[in-house]
């Protein structure tokens, strides 16, 4: 799918994002659907690289550091198990508490037009959002 024009459109077709630490994550956490940290690099990623934040400490979802273990999360299901709803439940309240939709509109009206803050559009609080729904999850026999 790298080839593919659209990244959105690709996420939209997606049931679940299996991700290493690109920034997709935090866009495709607004659509409220499991996510799958494939961290097998971490370790050295961190010491090269260096990160923002502890992903590993507090992830999307399920953290795999093995082919194995990304493969056992979707085998038994638990890439769309409870405990991962509740990390990106988390995940989403740290990360995308502004991101209704109308986040870039504030912006613009704000720091361009000068507007004041109260005559801003409201952020839609996460509860209240209703994201484009997935397929119903899969389970591997």
């Amino acid at each position: 799918m790298t080839a593919h024009r659209s990244a959105e459109d690709v996420c939209l077709a997606a049931d679940a994002l299996v991700t290493d630490y690109s920034s997709i994550m935090f866009d495709y956490a607004n659509l409220d659907r499991p996510i799958v940290v494939y961290a097998d690099d971490w370790d050295v990623y961190t010491e090269t690289r260096g990160v923002y934040f502890d992903l590993l400490a507090a992830p999307p979802g399920p953290v795999a550091r093995t082919p194995e273990e990304l493969a056992r999360v979707f085998a038994d299901g638990s890439y769309a198990s409870e405990a991962s709803r509740s990390l990106r439940n988390v995940f989403r309240a740290r990360f995308c508490q502004f991101d209704d939709g109308r986040a870039a509109e504030r912006v613009v009206r704000r720091v361009l037009l000068g507007e004041p803050a109260e005559a801003l559009p409201p952020v839609r609080p996460l509860a209240e959002r209703v994201p484009a729904p997935a397929a119903a999850p899969l389970v591997i026999p």
